[in-house]
Order: structure tokens, then sequence, then C-alpha cells
């Protein structure tokens, strides 16, 4: 199962962004080191060959609409749009320089303020981050600040849609912007009794997209507390070939996004990917197990075709386990 936004596009960008940072913010904020900016492939049962991300790439390339935007049938086109750009960032390649029309996502991010909720700016930030593009848009919108400015001080959530808050929390972070202290216990305390995080509020059932995001923010402010039930609640949701499902309330099957947003969670939290082996295969090698011929990834083995936001979110942490 998906939700209505990607956390996947949290872990690449955070993968990137200790080299974002510059200048008297960074400083101050001192962020700490990504975990995922030290993942090689010695420490990877399995790494991604460089093929496999070029043939990614290359799918992508075509399924850009003529405004520079990269639409899915399944997610909003913010959403999938900024997935995107973080999945080119991460394999490096220039989102700025993937054009149709003369038009790339970058440009086409920079036009839509209109009705931005504070998630959709904080996923557009992250994205502008990987991309090393300003986070203000040239004609003088500042997504960073349009997130702060959302930061409600007694609920202590920047967006009551949890997808949103949890980008806002990692996005500002990555900008090198203080998270209030607040912020981060009211979202501690979000955490459910399995372990996991909901999607919801009011809160349902936990999932791991969602849980996988929550550790995400929560390690890079050094808030390590909550680590270790979480995992326990991964460990609950893996599948038997190893990949991951969206939530065991729909079923076991695993599914390329939730497979691929989970294994960037397991490095932040510096798991060893050998000790999540299902009869001999890690979670690395069954993400790479849903890529198509084209290039293209699927969502899941009960659905074959080429998707284009399964391929955004799984192709972020294919990136992020490149053979180096």
């Amino acid at each position: 199962m998906r939700t209505t936004s990607s956390f996947a596009a949290v872990a690449t960008a955070v993968t990137l962004f200790g080299s974002m940072l510059t200048g008297p913010a960074a400083a101050a904020a001192k962020p700490p080191r990504s975990p995922f900016a030290a993942t090689s492939a010695p420490v990877l049962p399995t790494c991604t060959p460089r093929p496999v991300i070029d043939r990614m790439v290359g799918y992508i390339r075509t399924v850009q609409a003529a405004d520079g935007s990269f639409p899915s049938p399944f997610v909003g086109v913010r959403d999938s749009t900024a997935d995107a750009v973080l999945a080119l960032a991460g394999a490096g390649v220039d989102p700025a320089r993937v054009t149709t029309n003369g038009r790339s996502a970058i440009d086409w991010i920079y036009g839509e303020t209109d009705d931005l909720t504070p998630g959709d700016a904080a996923k557009f930030v992250l994205a502008l981050l990987a991309a090393r593009r300003s986070t203000v848009a040239p004609g003088g919108f500042d997504f960073v600040a349009h997130v702060r400015a959302a930061y409600n001080p007694v609920s202590g959530l920047f967006d009551t849609n949890l997808h949103g808050n949890a980008y806002a929390i990692v996005a500002l972070r990555a900008a090198g912007r203080p998270i209030p202290r607040h912020a981060l216990e009211a979202w501690e305390r979000l955490q459910q009794d399995d372990g996991g995080w909901s999607a919801y509020l009011p809160v349902r059932e936990s999932d791991t997209n969602t849980t996988a995001v929550a550790m995400i923010g929560l390690i890079l402010n050094r808030r390590p507390a909550a680590i270790p039930r979480a995992l326990d609640y991964l460990r609950s949701q893996q599948s038997a070939d190893a990949g991951f499902t969206f939530s065991t309330v729909f079923g076991t099957d695993s599914d390329a996004n939730s497979t691929g947003l989970t294994i960037l969670a397991l490095l932040a939290a510096g798991q060893r990917l050998s000790e999540w082996e299902k009869d001999g295969v890690d979670p690395v090698r069954r993400l790479l197990g849903f890529q198509n011929p084209s290039g293209a990834f699927r969502f899941a083995d009960a659905a074959p075709d080429d998707d284009p936001y399964a391929t955004f979110q799984a192709g972020e942490a294919a990136a992020a386990t490149q053979c180096r």
C-alpha cells in the first residue's frame, strides 16, 4: 500500500544534506553527519550496481511531462515530482539539466507556491537542497520560511497531516534551522504501543512509511530513545521475501516503495542489513528484484507494470546503496 506522500524522499535528501549546509546557519545547527553518507559496498550484503541506476534514470527521463514535472497516477504531482528530483540527485544526475521543452522539475517547483501546505513546502525544500538549488524561488517565495511559519507551539506540530509534519522536521534540520524541543517531544509522543507511527491524526494503524521517516527525523535531531522500539516494529512488518509491506493490517506482501524507505531508515539507524536477511536474501537484493527490464520499478509482484512512483521511491534507496 502507498501513502499519499512519499517518505522515501526524506531519506535521500538527508543523505545529501550535510554537504548542502553552508554559512552561519550551518555552523549554528551543527547537524549530525548523515549515516547514509558513510554507506559503502563493504557494509552491505548487496549493493546496487551502476547499470541498475542508469536504467532507472533512463526510465525517469521518459516520464517527464511537458511542464517539467513528473506526474504519477497514484499520488499528487507535487509528491511525485519531488521524489523524481530526489531519485535523480541521488543518482548523481543534476535535475535542473533534465528538461522537456526547456523546463526542468526545478523550474516547475519554483512555480508551485499557491495553496502550498507545510508538508508540500517541506518536501520541496528537501528536493531543492538535494538538487543544490536555492530554497527561495526566483519570485521571492521562501519555502523554508513557509514551513517554519506553520508551527503551532500548542500542539508542537508544523502540519496536522502527519505526513507533512514528518517532512517538516527533517526539512528544517536539513536547511540548518533548529527544531523546537516541543516539536520533537510531540513527535515522540505519537509513537504507538507497537513501536510504529501512524500516518493519520487522529491516529490509526502504524505503517512502515511513517515509522521510517519518524525514525530519520529523531536520529537527525539526536533523540534516539524511540528507535529500538521502532526497529522492533519494522521487524514485525518484514515480509518472508526480505522486503517490507506498508502495514500488515492490509497484507504481508512486500512492495518497492515500503522496502526502499525502510532500507534507508535501517541505514540511518546503523543497522547491518545482513542481520535482516530472509533465507539468504537481504532487503537491498529484494528491492532490486522489483526492477523491470525497462529500468522502471514495479510497485509489487502482483502489480508488475512499470510504475513511476515506485521507481522514484525505490530509486532513492537504490542510489543510496550504490556499489562504491
